[in-house]
Parts: C-alpha cells; structure tokens; sequence
C-alpha cells in the first residue's frame, strides 16, 4: 500500500508540473500592445506600426465615434475588425501576417496603421521567412516623416517591381524601386529633401499586383 501511494502521488505530481508547464508556455509570452489616437496626437494612431506575437492583443484608445477603427486587410482565416462606439477596443491576434487598419473618417489625412504578428515560437511550419507566401506592403515608417523613410515589402514571386510616389494631384514625383526582384523582403528609403510638406501616395507594383500607402512629409 505504501509503495502504492508513493506512485499516485508521483504520477499525480507529474500531472501537476505538466499542466504548470504549458500554462506557463501558455502565457510567458503574451504581451498587450496599446495605440493610442485623437487629443494631442491628432489624425494619427501612436504607434502606427508593431511587430507582434501570434496570441499578443492590440488595444486602440480614443474615441470611436468620431474615429470609427476598421480592418482593411487581415491574413486568410484572422477574424475582421471594426468599432464605432466607446473609448476602447480589444483584438486578439490567432493568425500570423500582416494586418492594416484605418479610421473611416480620416484615412485621407493619414490615420491609417499596421501590424505584423510572427508565430509565437518564431518558427512557422511549411514557411521560410526569406520567401514570402504573399505579396504585401506595410506603412512607412517613420509617419508623418522628415527628411527620410522606410519602406518595407514582401514579394512572393520573381517579377519586375515599381515603387513609385506621387503627389495629392496624381503626378509622379519619385521613383524609389524599378527593377527585377526574386521572391524575399525588401526595405526601402525614400528621402524626400526638396519636396514640400504635405500628403504623398507611394503605390508598389509587382505584375499585376498593386498596393498604395500614403505618407505624410511633416518639415
């Protein structure tokens, strides 16, 4: 009977430490990121780009009413997103990729963002960091910007790419990217000295795939 119990209670403690285990692998990594909107920071969300964690939640901060938030893009199988009342709105992210979101009232003045969530153990399966599944742009950063810019893109297939920029009138004004590139990620620097102040829409092109992003040139 002794030796009995000595068992059930190693196999019972066993179970103990495996629930503890992945309760803490669970969570250890788990981060709330917050943005925050209106009042001081104006038309813009701050911060207006992150590198997440897949199980990480994103937490914006303001005023829906007048700054209703709305998804524009989400990963396949990620859930949709929009608020138009309260001051508050939480989203848990399951799904690795890139997201982006605007305000449907000011996207035009630049309140747009994005983030980015990464497999949680840093390893995603059937997936290679320097080969992208999907063609993707994200948001310039710094935004609003002053004298320079990051630009950063995914390119899922060899082909010819065109990063252009043009003004608030459809004129183009700058040509960052115009060559054959292989599949991979890719930044890019747009330095804007001699250009005024003001909106810019910078448009990438591979084939026939397009996306634009608008930057603001604060001097």
């Amino acid at each position: 009977m002794k030796t009995l119990s000595i068992r059930v209670f190693q196999k019972n403690r066993a179970i103990v430490w495996v629930i503890v285990f992945f309760a803490v692998v669970g969570t250890a990594h788990a981060t709330t990121h917050i943005i925050q909107f209106g009042g001081s920071f104006g038309l813009t969300y701050s911060p207006n780009f992150l590198s997440i964690s897949v199980g990480d939640t994103v937490e914006w901060e303001g005023d829906f009413i007048t700054d209703p938030l709305s998804s524009t893009s989400v990963p396949a199988g990620a859930q949709k997103f929009y608020q138009g009342t309260g001051n508050g709105f939480t989203y848990g992210v399951t799904v690795a990729g890139s997201y982006q979101y605007e305000c449907e009232v000011h996207f035009l003045s630049g309140m747009i963002g994005s983030f980015t969530a990464s497999s949680s153990t840093g390893i995603e399966v059937g997936k290679s960091s320097l080969r992208p599944d999907v063609f993707s742009m994200k948001q310039n950063y710094p935004n609003p910007f002053n004298p320079s810019t990051s630009i950063s893109f995914s390119i899922a297939s060899k082909s010819f790419v065109s990063m252009k920029v043009f003004n608030v009138i459809g004129k183009e004004v700058a040509t960052i990217v115009s060559e054959e590139l292989s599949p991979g990620n890719y930044t890019r620097q747009w330095y804007a000295n001699g250009f005024a102040s003001g909106f810019y829409f910078c448009r990438l092109q591979a084939g026939a795939i397009s996306e634009t992003k608008t930057l603001i040139l604060l001097k």
